[in-house]
């Protein structure tokens, strides 16, 4: 089979570039899962894959590079990332992303147009993007399917933004990914309630999560942390249950600190927060090596979230994954996207209440099992959510449909 992928993935390497070089930083995840796939499907011998990738950077002058250049970005040994060029601005990016994908795509489809068994697979809606490609799909008589990591109706929620342009325009955006979001023939989910958000009447598969079981290659092991350390690394938004986690954890009797890295709209409460207690400590955006280390360091992983917000029902963790890898102990609320096997394997919290969450905290860190449940989850996420096991149930849904 052959595909035509479109995403946002770039080298790691390149990735890393524009972090540290950014005032906005590009999301962590999205590169991750995209990175994650594509070995994948670069493992298949029977796939031969092309990507057209709109690298994910933030517009000049929050993200460091005024003009994105053209490039090949080497993702594996077999595949390489087609880097559209454009101008780092409103609008001129945006079109210069989809006439770019679209001459990639056209050219791709010519070079091809003997071969019946071929699709094009595109991750997330990228508006302007997408219209295009559904187009050319269209005339040209070739399916287009999509990966949905996020619901387009749950995307860009602004409303309590100072800034009206950026107000307006995800309002707009969004609407447009709204308008979109039902014309492809097929779809890969995260969780089966967004078959009922997005295309309830198209084929669907749902995938949950991928993961790159090479993340933690060359990451040292260490001695845990003492005192014991609580960890969530990833967006500090309070929407997210960032400040849930924090008032969990002053609760938490056992001697014990908790550890924050990222980013969002929640971080300056967790600096005042961490100036009356110091044993939270702040960390702040730092290098993805870094934070995988710690993750190796703490004692417990924490994924607490509020499992009465409507987005739960859309949304697969992905650093659940990357949680389990480690072989670190994982602590999660229950959520309606998880489904239950995973509850195996970490220590599942089913009320929202702080102190009760504490409580339960307090005596999962007296469990003297605590490193046995840490590697029966790093086993079965390796054994049956790793990337080439995934790839393979998109590859034989394309197949089939």
């Amino acid at each position: 089979m052959k595909i035509f992928y479109f995403g946002s993935v770039c080298s790691n390497e390149k990735f890393n570039e524009t972090v540290a070089g950014s005032r906005v930083k590009p999301s962590a995840s999205a590169q991750n899962f995209e990175t994650a796939l594509i070995k994948g499907f670069s493992a298949d011998s029977n796939v031969e894959l092309t990507v057209a990738s709109a690298e994910s950077i933030a517009m000049y002058p929050g993200g460091n590079r005024l003009y994105l250049k053209k490039r090949k970005d080497a993702l594996t040994e077999r595949v390489s990332a087609n880097i559209i060029p454009a101008f780092n601005l409103p609008w001129l990016k945006q079109t210069g992303h989809a006439n770019g994908a679209a001459r990639l795509l056209k050219k791709w489809l010519k070079e091809n147009r003997d071969e019946s068994d071929k699709r094009v697979l595109v991750y997330g809606i990228y508006p302007k993007v997408v219209k295009k490609l559904q187009k050319v799909c269209r005339k040209r008589g070739c399916g287009i399917y999509a990966v949905i990591t996020d619901v387009p109706s749950t995307m860009f929620t602004y409303t309590k933004s100072k800034n009206l342009l950026k107000r307006l325009f995800s309002g707009s955006y969004r609407q447009l990914a709204i308008d979109l979001q039902d014309k492809f023939d097929g779809y890969v989910y995260l969780t089966e309630a967004m078959k009922d958000e997005v295309a309830p009447d198209k084929p669907y598969i749902v995938m949950e999560t991928i993961a790159d079981t090479t993340i933690f290659d060359g990451v040292e092991n260490v001695k845990k942390a003492e005192p014991p350390a609580l960890m969530y690394a990833g967006a500090l938004y309070k929407k997210y249950g960032v400040d849930l986690i924090v008032d969990t954890f002053e609760r938490v009797t056992m001697d014990c600190e908790l550890w924050l890295f990222g980013s969002g709209d929640y971080e300056q409460e967790i600096v005042e927060r961490a100036k009356n207690n110091p044993k939270i400590k702040f960390f702040g955006r730092v290098s993805r090596e870094e934070v995988l280390l710690r993750e190796k360091q703490a004692t417990l992983l924490l994924n607490i979230r509020n499992s009465e917000d409507d987005y739960t029902k859309y949304s697969f963790p992905s650093k659940m994954i990357e949680y389990m890898l480690s072989g670190t102990p994982l602590v999660t609320t229950k959520l309606s996207g998880i489904p239950e096997e995973y509850y195996e394997y970490c220590y599942a919290v089913s009320d929202r209440a702080s102190d009760k969450i504490a409580a339960r905290i307090d005596d999962i860190l007296a469990d003297k099992d605590l490193e046995q449940m840490g590697e029966r989850a790093r086993i079965f996420v390796l054994e049956n959510k790793n990337a080439v096991c995934q790839t393979k149930k998109i590859t034989e849904f394309l197949e089939q449909n």
